[in-house]
Order: C-alpha cells, then sequence, then structure tokens
C-alpha cells in the first residue's frame, strides 16, 4: 500500500526498474521512501523498455507508484517520424492497455528516428547498437562506421518529419488522454532526431529531459549545454527528466563518447546541481534515476542537488 506520508508530497523521484532486479529490491524501495518522504518526496519506480512482464508483476507489487519507459516488452520503437505511423500507434495502444493494467499513468519514450522502416526495440536479446543499425543511414552520421550523428537538424527531410512527429503527438494526446506521453530527447545516435531544444519546444508535446543524450547531442551538435536546458523548460512542457551523470567530456573525441547512467557522486565534467535547481524553478514535478546499481546514496545525493524541499 502506498505510505500515508506520501499523500502531501510534490515531487516524484522513480527508480530505474534495471537497478531493482536483486532480492533487496522490496528494501530499497522501502528505505528510500521513508529517507524521502520528510522532503516532501514520493518515490516510484520507472519501468526500463527491457523489463519482462513478470518482472512488471514483481515491482509492481512493491507499492510504489509506476511510470513506463516504454515500448515495455514492446517488439518496436515508437517512431512517429515514419511515413506511416500505423506501427507505432499499435504500439502505444499496447502500452497504454499494459499501463493501465498495471495503474500507470505516465510513460516516456523515444519518438523520432529519421527511417520509415520498424525500428526493433533493444532489450529481450537485442543491443542498442544491433537494433539502431538496421535502420542507419550512412549519410546520417558523422563519418562511415560511426554511430554518431552529423548535424542533420536544418534539412528539408528533418523539418518535415519533425512536422510529422508534432502531429501524430497530437492525435496520441487525443487517442490516450488519461496518460502523460513525455517524449524524450534521444542520444544523438543512427538517425535519432529528437536532439536540440528548440525542436523539443516546437513539438508543443510533454517532454522528458534526459541530461546524459543532451550532453552527448551538445558535444556532437556544438551545443551550448546549459542554453539547450533553459529552451526546453522555457517552453513549459518539461514533465520528466532521466538524472544521471556521464564520464565523458567535450576535450575528449567524438567517437570515444557514449551515453551517462552514472551515479550522482560521479565527478561528472556536468553541473548536477545546476541541473536540478533549473529543473526546480520551472516547476518540473518527475525525476528519474537512470542508475544502476541503485543505491541509497543516490537518493542522498539528489535530496542534497535539489535542495529538499
Amino acid at each position: 500500500m502506498r505510505n500515508t506520508m506520501e499523500k502531501d508530497c510534490n515531487l516524484r523521484l522513480d527508480l530505474t526498474s534495471t537497478a531493482l532486479k536483486g532480492e533487496d529490491a522490496p528494501e530499497l524501495v522501502r528505505r528510500a521512501r521513508a529517507l524521502a518522504a520528510p522532503h516532501r518526496i514520493t518515490i516510484g519506480i520507472q519501468l526500463h523498455n527491457t523489463a519482462e512482464l513478470p518482472e512488471v508483476g514483481r515491482l509492481a507489487r512493491l507499492g510504489a507508484p509506476l511510470s513506463f519507459h516504454a515500448p515495455v516488452g514492446g517488439r518496436f520503437n515508437m517512431n512517429f517520424a515514419a511515413e506511416d505511423a500505423s506501427l507505432t500507434f499499435q504500439m502505444a495502444d499496447e502500452q497504454a492497455e499494459l499501463m493501465r493494467r498495471f495503474g500507470a499513468d505516465r510513460a516516456v519514450f523515444h519518438g523520432f528516428i529519421m527511417t520509415d522502416l520498424p525500428v526493433p526495440a533493444f532489450g529481450h536479446g537485442k543491443s542498442y547498437d544491433e537494433c539502431m543499425k538496421s535502420v542507419c543511414r550512412p549519410e546520417l552520421v558523422r563519418h562511415e562506421g560511426s554511430r554518431f550523428v552529423s548535424d542533420f537538424t536544418g534539412t528539408a527531410e528533418f523539418l518535415e518529419r519533425r512536422e510529422r512527429v508534432k502531429n501524430n503527438l497530437k492525435l496520441l494526446r487525443a487517442r490516450h488522454p488519461d496518460i502523460l506521453w513525455c517524449v524524450e530527447n534521444d542520444f544523438p545516435g543512427y538517425g535519432s532526431g529528437d536532439l536540440r531544444g528548440r525542436d523539443l519546444a516546437y513539438l508543443e508535446h510533454p517532454v522528458c529531459l534526459d541530461t546524459g543524450h543532451l550532453w552527448a547531442a551538445s558535444k556532437m551538435l556544438d551545443l551550448d549545454f546549459y542554453r539547450e536546458i533553459e529552451v526546453m523548460l522555457a517552453s513549459g512542457n518539461v514533465k520528466m527528466v532521466h538524472f544521471h551523470a556521464s564520464r565523458y567530456t567535450f576535450d575528449m573525441d567524438y567517437d570515444e563518447w557514449g551515453d551517462g547512467h552514472l551515479p550522482l557522486d560521479y565527478p561528472t565534467a556536468m553541473d548536477l546541481k545546476w541541473i536540478a535547481q533549473a529543473c526546480k524553478k520551472a516547476n518540473v514535478p518527475h525525476f528519474v534515476l537512470e542508475i544502476a546499481p541503485e543505491t541509497l546514496r543516490n537518493v542522498e545525493r539528489f535530496i542534497e542537488l535539489y535542495g529538499g524541499e
């Protein structure tokens, strides 16, 4: 059952399901809730897209509120940029049904890939690189063999697909109005398109700001990381944050880069406190610690960075 202390909480902090695979998961969640409640923070769980149905049921029984990193258990990614988005809407319908079954009312997803081909969902025996390479277009990456994109965000094709995404997201909201669907800024690989603050703002749709993805996109597209966050927050559409550190620095070569997902105590070049405080000022109501393995120290550190109440 939900902790009665959480009724008046005004901030949601989710642990990722990838950090809750061990037998200590119930105790970790219990202790995290006790730690966060005095600061008016509700501890939840975000089900990663690689979670299998038995895992969803096991975590649902812990009593913490759930969110989905869609597509949970799905076969394909949700690509609203495809000329024919019927498969994506089918995946969204399946996710919505599963979410209602387990009492989840919010989801995050990647929704913009520069292809019309079906994009396999990674996990379930397939890696991110394996899935995304299957739809990669060589002209969109930095050089032959690179996983990282060049800047195609000013091309006619990109702008056409961006408009398609905007219209399809409007249809998604109308189709499932009981669910908060947050489109996530993408890791800058293999033709993913939601990279810049201005383009996320243009969609006029709820956004999940992923700090590690934006950090990498800022390197690949020569962007001001903090300015991009300000643009996203100024839109009023950021409703969720994937919060984690990164080991990468801007003096490193492009091909040495990757994603983040490191603990909040990691000596990152990111200004995590600035990010937390900027999101707090903008009244962003939901953070997710995309960090595995999870420890109570990450919850403690988040409270320190955010400033408690």
